[in-house]
């Protein structure tokens, strides 16, 4: 394929990342944050989220320009998040990319946020990538199995109803008093000692993800008790959904007969679910580096870069 210099946008929620890939190699990311506003809610403001993007993107495009001597007469392509995401966040990497590749009179990219997560795994290692394959992307905002067979031939098998995990994680997080974002907080204080899934046993299994009555469990189970251990609940509260979720991701693999198994997300970043994920007998696991697991532009930049040199 021709040469091609690509710069990435990531905007789809708090996360404001611009990429430069140039011929199928990450050469920088920088990546911003309002995380330390969010926590003082305890969750995700869009209207935070927006106008944290609209202070920075500029300012992360000029740093990403001096980082790496870019001539921006020398870039070929403008990547950026189309879908799916916070609106008003979707809508300012959206418009700063379209703007940036008319100026530069380039070819615009417009990019499935979750098809990155499936391969991001692969970012730095484009030879893992082996059709089929299952993919469980968890995140804040989804819980999805898809079963990938080419690029663009994407099936979901299943995904979620209501509240993903990475939600569900950080409601129990925050009922328990732990620091935002919850999940990582209970990923922290996990004990596998602790765990006791007697706590939630009466919650009945669907078939599709769907969390939020386990929530509104745990929640109540929280709010009802005089005195909460707070390691107990929470160890066991993802135990359970991590238990729940290699179950579904087991039949999946079965029902398809596929070999090979990725994991994507913010979520994929859980020290039990990468532990637990990779104990599945009789296949391949491949899992993103932690680097690659939130939201971030290098998968946009990545996933681009494949459409292109497969021209889909």
């Amino acid at each position: 394929m021709p040469n091609n210099v690509i710069i990435a946008i990531e905007t789809s929620c708090d996360d404001t990342s611009m990429s430069l890939f140039v011929n199928g190699k990450l050469h920088h990311q920088i990546t911003k944050s309002t995380l330390k506003e969010m926590r003082k809610f305890g969750g995700i403001v869009p209207e935070i989220a927006s106008r944290g993007h609209c202070q920075v993107i500029d300012e992360i495009f000029n740093e990403l320009i001096k980082k790496t001597n870019l001539d921006v007469s020398n870039i070929t392509h403008i990547a950026y998040t189309a879908m799916p995401g916070l609106p008003g966040s979707l809508h300012i990497g959206k418009i700063y990319a379209k703007s940036l590749a008319y100026l530069l009179d380039v070819e615009l990219i417009p990019i499935n946020h979750m098809y990155g997560h499936i391969f991001s795994f692969a970012i730095e290692n484009e030879e893992l990538i082996k059709f089929p394959f299952i993919s469980f992307i968890a995140s804040g905002g989804h819980t999805t199995i898809y079963l990938v067979k080419s690029l663009t031939d994407i099936q979901i098998l299943n995904t979620s109803s209501d509240d993903a995990i990475g939600e569900v994680l950080d409601k129990i997080g925050r009922n328990l008093g732990l620091e935002y974002p919850g999940g990582i907080s209970i990923d922290k204080i996990y004990d596998e000692n602790k765990t006791d899934l007697k706590l939630i046993d009466h919650f009945p299994c669907s078939k599709e993800f769907s969390f939020s009555g386990f929530k509104t469990s745990i929640l109540n189970l929280i709010n009802n008790k005089k005195e909460v251990d707070k390691i107990k609940i929470a160890s066991s509260s993802l135990k359970w959904i991590v238990e729940e979720s290699i179950r579904k991701i087991k039949f999946y693999l079965s029902i398809h007969n596929v070999k090979t198994l990725i994991l994507g997300g913010g979520c994929s970043a859980n020290s039990l679910l990468r532990k637990e994920i990779t104990e599945i007998k009789d296949i391949a696991v491949h899992l993103p580096k932690l680097k690659f697991c939130g939201d971030n532009s290098a998968m946009i930049a990545f996933y681009a870069f494949l459409l292109l040199k497969n021209r889909v």
